[in-house]
């Protein structure tokens, strides 16, 4: 299984949008199970109170880039208002998959994947 944040990179991490889009390719070509994440921050959240922070409500920003949209349909999706995959519905998932094995790739990696990956831990 590998773990995918899918917001739009800025222009200066753009270069790695290839790379997330090959990785899934390759992953999912060989039949492995895709999770793709989305960080949804929401009116009242921590972000927007504390840090006035009012970016990934709604779309186009939390939408998943279209380079990874042919991968949807064979994965599975997970909304959350965390930065890390084990929320209590993300952590149903993993179990009810029974994914053992977990490779995290992302934009972000300083806040969702780092997250993720410290949760899997």
């Amino acid at each position: 299984m590998r773990g995918w944040h899918t917001k739009r990179p800025p222009p200066p991490s753009a270069h790695i949008v290839p790379e997330v889009v090959g990785l899934v390719r390759g992953w999912a070509a060989a039949g492995g199970a895709v999770l793709f994440t989305r960080y949804l921050n929401y009116p009242g959240s921590p972000y927007t109170r504390i840090l006035d922070w009012h970016k990934f409500q709604a779309s186009p920003e939390v939408d998943i880039i279209a380079e990874l949209t042919p991968y949807t349909e064979s994965s599975v999706a997970l909304d959350k208002t965390i930065y890390s995959l084990f929320t209590e519905e993300g952590s149903v998932l993993v179990k009810e998959h029974g994914w053992e094995n977990l490779d995290f790739c992302g934009v972000d990696t300083e806040s969702c994947v780092t997250q993720s990956a410290i949760g899997a831990f």
